[in-house]
Formats: structure tokens, sequence, C-alpha cells
């Protein structure tokens, strides 16, 4: 994708970037579009630990433990949205049965896909 990552993208290029790809992907598969509670010290048998090891537990603890986090939705499922309006093969109906996006939200993705891909004004590029 050009231009500038849509926010939910950047949100998880910076929690990949404490806890490592894999463990960013399941807290987005686990708990994506909700917030999680981060205790300070994270437990061998706490869920956060058990999903995601003990060393990516751990950096996410010294990241914001004793806050509430808010976990991005896959960022894999909007591009699917993307490319299947890329391929111009399905309708917008389609996508949004295909994705499990309503219609509505699909418009909504494919809109911000197109403004991210504007330059802004003021950038140097």
């Amino acid at each position: 994708m050009t231009g500038k990552p849509l926010p939910g993208e950047e949100a998880m290029r910076e929690l990949a970037g404490v806890v490592g790809d894999e463990a960013a992907t399941a807290l987005a598969r686990q708990f994506g579009g909700t917030s999680v509670y981060v205790p300070r010290a994270i437990g061998d048998h706490h869920p956060l630990c058990v999903m995601l090891g003990r060393q990516a537990a751990d950096r996410l603890a010294a990241w914001t433990g004793g806050q509430s986090i808010a976990i991005p939705k896959r960022p894999e499922r909007r591009a699917r949205v993307i490319a299947l309006r890329r391929q111009r093969a399905l309708t917008i109906q389609q996508i949004a049965r295909e994705t499990d996006y309503s219609e509505r939200h699909v418009y909504r993705l494919l809109r911000d896909h197109e403004d991210a891909r504007q330059p802004d004004l003021f950038d140097d590029e």
C-alpha cells in the first residue's frame, strides 16, 4: 500500500514492535477491536501469558502494564477487502459477506484506503 498507513496499521506495527509479530497477531485475532487490561506483572497462568508466551507477556507488561490498551483489529482482514475490490470480481455486498464486514464498513474501509493514498498537502514527498 502506498501513502500513509491507516491508524489500525500504525497501532498494529507499534504493538508488534513491542511483543513481536506472532504475539501481536494472536492478540488481534483474540481481542481485536476491544480494550484489554494489562497487569503490571503477568503471572504464568494469566491468559495473556498463556497466549503470548512468557517473553512477549513480560514485554507487554513493561510497555503498558497497569493500563488498558486498545487492540487493533487484524489489518490482514482490511487488506483482504482492498485486494478483493482491486480484483473487481466481487460486488461490495459480496465483499462484505466474504470478509464478515457490513457493506457500510466495506465502503468506509475503501474510502479510508483511498484517503490514505492521497498525499498530504504538507508532505515533503
